[in-house]
């Protein structure tokens, strides 16, 4: 896209979005572990990424974005038993910028089980930040590698995440579809095999793998060297005890001082 059509583009959205009711999640997860920070910290009108068919439980109006419109998502996923409870999908964008969004255009912004598949994860959390407004949520739940198939990986280092972060990378490194590929095979979750030509075609593909690896201690300390290059304040980043997979962050977005002339 060039800036003539991003600006339309953004006038496009930005009307739709003052229009549209999000839909509203009741009676899921909000009592439970998983889903009761959410919900206390994202209200108003905000951006789901990646919901499938478990979005969480909010009491706000939610926007569904995906890569793939509801009735794709339905079929690449029929033998999955909540198939139909894959959430109606109103924006549908494969990159991880998002031009057509103004800046502060929502409360919050929330996913699950989405920014270890992002190729440049400091990059991906500033531009979620971009389109929430000054106070507002960015709300991330993060696999621990420990509690997954990436049991045998190395954690991704807090070096490679700012130096992905300072080059500004675009296409996630052949050396992570390696690594990914080889060192998850046999795991019981995971279905792919294990061979050079299977790591070209991924690398080649961009397909959609666990590019980086976390722990609660190596994703705090990400997070707070990230704060020192993007204004937000670290509200929550803690392993859940009763399902030690899942890591909550909190990010609340601090509006940048103002540039003396």
């Amino acid at each position: 896209m060039n800036e003539g059509v991003h600006q339309r583009a953004k006038q496009v959205v930005r009307s739709w979005l003052e229009s549209v009711s999000g839909r509203t999640v009741h009676g899921r997860s909000r009592n439970s572990d998983f889903g009761r920070k959410a919900y206390e910290l994202c209200k108003g009108k905000g951006l789901e990424i990646g919901a499938l068919h478990n979005p969480f439980d909010l009491d706000a109006e939610v926007v569904y974005l995906d890569q793939r419109k509801t009735a794709e998502l339905r079929a690449h996923f029929k033998k999955h038993p909540r198939v139909r409870r894959i959430s109606q999908i109103q924006l549908v964008w494969k990159g991880d910028a998002y031009p057509f969004i103004d800046d502060n255009a929502f409360d919050f912004v929330v996913n699950s089980h989405v920014l270890e598949h992002v190729c440049n994860p400091g990059r991906v959390i500033q531009e979620w930040l971009r389109i929430v407004r000054p106070g507002g949520i960015v709300y991330m739940v993060v696999p621990d590698k420990n509690n997954c198939f990436d049991r045998r990986r190395e954690v991704t280092s807090l070096e490679h995440l700012l130096q992905d972060y300072e080059a500004d990378t675009k296409l996630i490194e052949l050396a992570h579809y390696s690594d990914y590929i080889f060192n998850t095979a046999g795991e019981a979750e995971v279905t792919h095999e294990a061979s050079e030509e299977f790591v070209q075609k991924c690398f080649k593909g961009q397909t959609s793998v666990h590019a980086h690896t976390f722990t609660a201690q190596s994703l705090d300390a990400f997070l707070r060297a990230l704060a020192k290059r993007v204004p937000f304040e670290l509200v929550l980043c803690e392993q859940q005890r009763s399902a030690p997979l899942h890591i909550h962050c909190a990010l609340r977005k601090v509006e940048e001082p103002k540039k003396q002339k």
